[in-house]
C-alpha cells in the first residue's frame, strides 16, 4: 500500500448572524482541490472527529471543509437554546459554502450531521444558496 500524499490544512473561522448577533464558526479546511466536501460532526463531538477522513480525502484531490457548527468544538456556544437546531446547521454550512466561494459540494456527516446534511440539500437543492 503506497503512502498518500501530505494535503495543506488551515483553519478557518466564519461569521454568520444569529438570532442575538454574530456568531463565530470554526472549520479546518483541507486540500485545494476543484470538487468540495463538507463532513459535519455528531453532536456535541468536535471537528476533529472527522480528521482522518478529512486528510485521506484531501490527498486524494478532494477540497476539504470540517466545521464545527454552534455550540460545536471551538465555534461559539450562544446561550439562547433556539440557536440550535438542524435548519440553524444547515444555514451555517451554506453560510460557510459562501464564504470560501464554493458553488457546489458533497456534503455529509455523522448522527445529527447527516440530518443537517440533508437539510443542506432542502436549503440549497441546486447547489447555490437558497
Amino acid at each position: 500500500m503506497g503512502r498518500a500524499a501530505l494535503a495543506s490544512e488551515q483553519v478557518g473561522q466564519v461569521f454568520v448572524e444569529g438570532r442575538r448577533g454574530r456568531d463565530r464558526l470554526e472549520y479546518t479546511e483541507y486540500g485545494a482541490g476543484e470538487a468540495w466536501v463538507v463532513l459535519l460532526p455528531p453532536l456535541l463531538v468536535p471537528r476533529r472527529v472527522h480528521d482522518r477522513t478529512a486528510r485521506m480525502l484531501a490527498s486524494q484531490g478532494l477540497h476539504v471543509l470540517v466545521l464545527d457548527p454552534l455550540g460545536h468544538g471551538r465555534s461559539d456556544r450562544p446561550a439562547d437554546p433556539l440557536s440550535y437546531s438542524v435548519t440553524a446547521f444547515a444555514q451555517q454550512v451554506v453560510a460557510l459554502l459562501d464564504h470560501v466561494g464554493a458553488a457546489r459540494a458533497v456534503v455529509g456527516g455523522s448522527s445529527i450531521g447527516a440530518n443537517v446534511a440533508l437539510e443542506v440539500a432542502v436549503l440549497a437543492p441546486s447547489g447555490s444558496p437558497a
